[in-house]
């Protein structure tokens, strides 16, 4: 009696375990009708041409503008509503683009597969392809052989192609654009195109995205008889931690980028050895806190009037003091004034500002220089940190804005190698009179510089 209900219930479940896969795949048909239904509705065709796998799921299928401006639209109010700043950008976009974009991108046209579990909610994978350019430039391409003999094989290979990873709860989690590795020949100039591993990841948790954006390798090249472009970048990566604006973490890094351009009346050169962004907005106690570290080093801009050289630039800003309520309060008045539907005094937004100038500021601020060379100045190191504080005050809209002025304290600290002095001074910055009050610390001249009240001071003597 047992082994039969034991039997009975492993046969039970084993024909739970055999129909996951049709339910599952209902679900992701139920889905599917309801996005093509959504994108049908706003400027899309969505067809699905086949269906297989068991197990694992496999279609096919094919995406087409057929309305650009309504496409548009749609996937500017999607913007709008997650970032609401943008609703002046999204205006604009719209009023300049609406004359002739349907002529532009109608026809516009995707082949793409979709893999995914019909066994349990797992990722599903999506690859998109560009199959068709727009309606009236697949027909210029056609009509003009040495374009469609250039232009259409990369169509039908799927080239410019793309593969995204979904979440269950169908949340983009990567994006991985096609490694590229093309020469592409007309009878005016040739494009050469050479990328590796140009991926974006996101990861949500708790309403806080992770995101990594990463370019092994980017290199585009034009070439003419009498002209030619050539870019290449290595080792570009971003990553960020964005809870919202005023929570959000970003680290940018280059290994190296060049540019080179030149036609019959230019030639211009730039290089980077390399770049680093460290950039962070913190809500601290209330405390909203700003902070960016920003380094390039090895840079050279040659062209045929000037060379601009130099080793190393490096800038630093903290600043800390403003109240997270009080920004966040501008920052809803301000969407409010923008896109909100009862009309806003712009006095609100004044009385807004004045309160952040009420509550006070303090922010450090750092530059360096070295190695700096061009064809009328040569510097081999100055830097310069800076203190500005803006005390908590009772200034008022009704008084003058120079009224500002007279809250700054500002103090910096100016450091000068001695083999620069003379170039400085030569730039008639200030006088040779006030070049000679800094102190001596080893191969530099030190200024400690001082506003306070309107008065200003250089190592603690007073300038007239």
């Amino acid at each position: 009696m047992a082994k039969t209900k034991y039997l009975a219930i492993a046969a039970v479940v084993i024909a739970a375990l055999g129909v996951t896969p049709l339910i599952v795949s209902h679900t992701v048909d139920s889905t599917i009708e309801a996005n093509k239904v959504i994108l049908e509705k706003n400027g899309f065709k969505e067809e699905f041409l086949t269906k297989s796998g068991y197990l694992m799921g496999k279609r096919t299928f094919s995406l087409e503008v057929v309305d650009a401006k309504k496409a548009r639209d749609f996937l500017l109010t999607q913007l709008v509503a997650k970032n609401a700043q943008y609703k002046l950008f999204a205006e604009s976009l719209q009023a300049e683009t609406d004359e002739g974009i349907n002529d532009a991108l109608n026809g516009l046209k995707f082949k793409g597969e979709m893999y995914h579990s019909n066994f349990l909610p797992s990722d599903a994978k999506v690859s998109l392809s560009l199959a068709e350019l727009p309606t009236t430039l697949q027909e210029e391409v056609r009509n003009n052989k040495a374009a469609s003999d250039a232009i259409l094989p990369l169509l039908t290979r799927g080239v410019l192609a793309m593969e995204m990873t979904f979440s269950p709860d169908r949340k983009l989690k990567n994006v991985k654009i096609k490694d590229i590795k093309e020469e592409i020949k007309t009878e005016e100039a040739t494009l050469s195109i050479d990328t590796e591993k140009q991926e974006l990841s996101l990861n949500e948790r708790a309403g806080i995205v992770q995101g990594v954006l990463g370019v092994a390798k980017q290199n585009i090249g034009v070439s003419g008889a009498m002209f030619m472009l050539k870019s290449e970048l290595k080792d570009f990566l971003y990553t960020f931690t964005y809870k919202d604006d005023l929570n959000t973490k970003g680290d940018m890094s280059i290994g190296k980028y060049a540019l080179e351009m030149n036609d019959e009346y230019t030639n211009v050169k730039f290089d980077l050895g390399s770049l680093k962004l460290i950039s962070s907005v913190d809500e601290i106690q209330k405390d909203l806190q700003i902070k960016t570290d920003f380094t390039m080093d090895a840079v050279a801009l040659l062209d045929s009037t000037d060379d601009v050289k130099f080793d190393t630039f490096f800038a630093k800003l903290f600043m800390r003091g403003m109240n997270a309520d009080t920004m966040k309060k501008v920052q809803a008045d301000y969407n409010a004034l923008v896109i909100g539907t009862t009309p806003l005094d712009d006095k609100v937004l004044i009385e807004d500002f004045v309160a952040l100038i009420n509550q006070g500021v303090k922010i450090d601020l750092g530059v360096v220089l070295k190695g700096l060379a061009t064809e009328g100045l040569v510097l081999k190191d100055v830097s310069v940190d800076t203190t500005l504080v803006v005390p908590q005050n009772s200034y008022s809209d009704k008084e003058s804005p120079l009224a500002i002025l007279g809250l700054l304290d500002i103090t910096a600290k100016v450091k000068v190698h001695k083999d620069d002095r003379a170039a400085l001074e030569a730039m008639g910055l200030t006088s040779a009179e006030d070049f000679a009050l800094g102190r001596a610390e080893g191969d530099f001249l030190v200024y400690d510089l001082a506003l306070k009240k309107g008065a200003v001071s250089v190592n603690g003597q007073a300038l007239q």
